[in-house]
């Protein structure tokens, strides 16, 4: 576990790298995510920890610092990062980092303060015992990411957060979201990627022999291991923006980050005469005037509909479908069905989410439950007035997602929500959790596609449908098998999902109100994305608040390839804890290799 890099630097190798400047029986440790590493100090002669250096907030690499707080221990950490350290309680009561999420750049925060002593900005410099510390700025992983440099027994080590992996690799790719152009994160998948390039590129120019990542291997070929990463990033985000539907919202932003166009590019088509387009919601109108609605994000559409029914142009509303489980098409559902008496229709996917938000962390939703009167699975088939309707799971854009085949009037209608446009597809938030594999995510969809044959496709945000024949669908499909092997050969996992899915685990519900003494109750959801059978450890992180001798909690299982499995969770609460939000981390290791995942799940305790 300890590691002697030189006279005076050891490395820890935990769930996280720590680095061990050593001298006169003290250390000044670099990020400290596993607490482990203060039981083997002894055995090196040290008998404590002077300061902690981090190299940015979040909690996997520096929630072993509670254990050292009492013992007189200094923190210093990025000056641009210190409320995500210190005032950590204002990012979890904040509304605005819950529900309506658009922007992830703050996630995997730490679950309580951490008093921090000094700041360090780009470029300074210190000594402590025999090295020379240079801080150096790399925002990449994160906004404030910080190097430091360390210059110790005629070598130069530089401790590069979570820049990169190993040799080419970076252990997730969701940490890279960020908007771009004026785009919020939510639009911006993979963009972060130059920046992290740059970041290291900006290491080398201090010629350090050796890279230590935060978590993953020690580099010793810099240069090498730099060169391949932005190969490797390059043909990923070139990948991604070949197939990508911004290319009809944002053509001008996105010719500004590739020379190449999109492999398809489907025409729009004129629309049938019975449909009607108001928001982000498409309306069927039957014979006798009456509507059949897909989503409601506003009041907005509510109004204009109301308009329609006392100008006698809709004769009333039958149901409400619901495409998604963003929120600008869910956050006016009750409204709309206390105001049109109408039934609310959705498939079990996204009926989970909507009826019980509280229950999930996903971006873009509404806090407002919509109300569900008829939950059906994929592939039920119903009538409504002179129309065949059948529901499908589309797992495009998000995961909870589905399309609504019509059929009438002599034509095949496929309303697919917000998964597709005449360019390609939704995929820029990896926190929706868009799987690259076979018959899975994307390639399901366009495999369900190709069997419907549907004549017009129809977007929610664009006032036309388009259609997408067979060789496009190929094409599309085609390069998402390309994408995934270029995205294994990018992590260090032997499946890509796990660099690309940040809810591999996960608990339900996400929050819950409990009393003192009660017991905590839910579920903990983990997916075994690997083509064979795997053994999992999840493992929850009490607050340390509750006192650092209360331990852990852990399950384990053994998945079957591809399945998800629902593992129950059962937590008795101390009389003790102070009542408030409490934030649980999650940690979970797949064969005994530890796997990236901003997992956590609240308690908000009462007296």
């Amino acid at each position: 576990m300890l590691t002697q890099l030189s006279e005076h630097l050891l490395l820890f190798k935990g769930r996280a790298n720590t680095g061990l400047i050593c001298h006169t029986g003290q250390a000044l440790a670099i990020d400290l995510g596993d607490a482990g590493v203060l039981d083997r100090l002894k055995y090196y002669g040290i008998k404590g920890i002077e300061g902690l250096l981090f190299t940015h907030h979040h909690r996997d690499i520096a929630r072993g610092a509670y254990r050292v707080l009492r013992q007189g221990v200094w923190l210093g950490v990025p000056e641009a990062e210190r409320a995500l350290f210190e005032d950590v309680h204002a990012f979890w009561r904040n509304p605005q980092n819950r529900w309506h999420l658009y922007d992830f750049r703050s996630n995997y925060v730490l679950p309580e303060p951490l008093p921090v002593h000094r700041l360090f900005k780009d470029g300074e410099q210190f000594c402590w015992g025999p090295a020379l510390i240079t801080v150096i700025s790399t925002p990449g992983h994160t906004e404030g990411s910080m190097s430091y440099l360390v210059e110790v027994d005629g070598k130069r080590f530089a401790f590069c957060g979570d820049l990169l992996y190993d040799k080419g690799k970076v252990s997730e790719i969701y940490s890279l979201q960020k908007g771009f152009g004026g785009l919020t994160d939510y639009h911006g998948f993979m963009f972060a990627w130059r920046e992290v390039i740059e970041s290291l590129k900006k290491l080398l120019s201090f010629e350090p022999h050796i890279l230590i990542p935060s978590k993953g291997n020690i580099i010793f070929e810099p240069e090498e291991a730099v060169r391949l990463l932005e190969d490797r990033l390059r043909q990923c985000y070139e990948s991604y923006l070949s197939t990508s539907a911004l290319w009809y919202y944002f053509p001008q932003l996105l010719s500004q980050q590739t020379s190449q166009k999109p492999i398809i590019s489907a025409q729009l088509l004129p629309i049938p005469t019975y449909l009607l387009h108001i928001g982000t919601s498409w309306i069927i109108l039957s014979e006798d005037r009456r509507a059949f609605v897909m989503d409601c994000g506003s009041e907005d559409v509510i109004n204009q509909l109301q308009e329609l029914v006392l100008q006698g142009e809709i004769r009333g509303v039958d149901g409400l479908w619901l495409t998604h489980t963003h929120d600008d098409h869910t956050d006016a559902v009750a409204k709309f069905r206390q105001r049109f008496a109408c039934e609310v229709i959705a498939e079990e996917s996204v009926a989970q989410v909507v009826a019980n938000p509280s229950a999930w962390k996903l971006p873009c939703l509404s806090p407002n439950p919509a109300p569900i009167d008829r939950v059906i699975q994929s592939g039920t088939r119903w009538s409504w007035r002179e129309f065949d309707l059948t529901a499908y799971h589309f797992p495009g854009q998000c995961l909870y997602h589905s399309g609504l085949l019509v059929e009438g009037e002599g034509l095949k209608l496929f309303f697919a929500g917000d998964s597709l446009t005449p360019t390609g597809l939704d995929d820029y938030c990896a926190f929706n959790r868009n799987f690259l594999a076979e018959n899975r995510g994307y390639d399901f969809c366009l495999q369900l596609l190709e069997k419907l044959e549907p004549d017009l496709i129809f977007n929610c945000h664009i006032d036309k449908p388009f259609r997408f024949d067979r060789v496009q669908l190929q094409l599309l499909r085609k390069e998402l098998e390309r994408r995934r092997q270029i995205f294994k050969e990018l992590f260090p996992w032997e499946d890509p999902n796990y660099g690309i899915d940040p809810y591999w685990f996960f608990f339900m519900p996400y929050e819950q109100e409990i009393k003192r003494g009660q017991k905590a109750e839910g579920k903990v959801i983990v997916i075994n994305h690997l083509n064979r059978p795997a053994s999992f450890r999840i493992r929850a992180i009490l607050p340390p608040c509750w006192g650092m001798g209360r331990g852990f909690l852990q399950l384990r299982c053994e998945l079957q390839p591809g399945e998800e499995r629902h593992l129950p969770f059962s937590m008795p609460l101390p009389f003790d804890i102070p009542p408030g939000r409490h934030i649980i981390h999650l940690e979970g290791d797949l064969d005994g290799n530890p796997i990236p995942s901003p997992a956590e799940f609240v308690l908000i305790i009462s007296e």
